[in-house]
């Protein structure tokens, strides 16, 4: 299949309150995904005696975007205001083509639900920024 490729030049966009900001350092992002809840149907003439089911309201989750951790800079600074604020806000990722190009956008609004930032001794330090996903998100070509 044609149009293979990796992550790089993959961009994360948070809203800071006033317009979309790029998080700096980040190496992994994780994408919404769509599940459903089960809502069960069952009656006591139910087929053979078979639980019955049918498709429930849709839920896009949470995922988590990964980046190097640097103290104080404006991504820590965001990051952290975005999880005190508590407020569901825009979000944008921006995949790149194989040549590193954007190529698609996955658009959407969520709240920071956890900032965890990582220490190691022997290693370089990252922070985990999660997101709950609140509604749906839009994907399609960059405008």
């Amino acid at each position: 299949m044609a149009g293979e490729g990796i992550g790089w030049g993959t961009e994360f966009h948070l809203h800071n309150g006033t317009s979309l900001i790029e998080l700096l350092g980040v190496f992994n992002v994780g994408i919404p995904e769509a599940t459903s809840d089960d809502v069960e149907i069952t009656h006591y003439k139910s087929p053979d005696k078979y639980r019955e089911f049918i498709q429930g309201l849709k839920d896009r989750g949470e995922f988590v975007v990964e980046m190097n951790y640097v103290a104080g800079s404006a991504t820590d600074l965001l990051c952290q205001a975005a999880l005190n604020a508590g407020d569901t806000r825009p979000f944008k990722t921006v995949l790149p083509d194989d040549a590193g190009d954007p190529a698609w956008e996955i658009e959407g609004t969520a709240y920071a639900k956890g900032y965890a930032r990582n220490i190691p001794v022997d290693d370089r330090m990252t922070a985990q920024l999660t997101f709950r996903v609140s509604g749906n998100v839009t994907e399609g070509a960059p405008a």
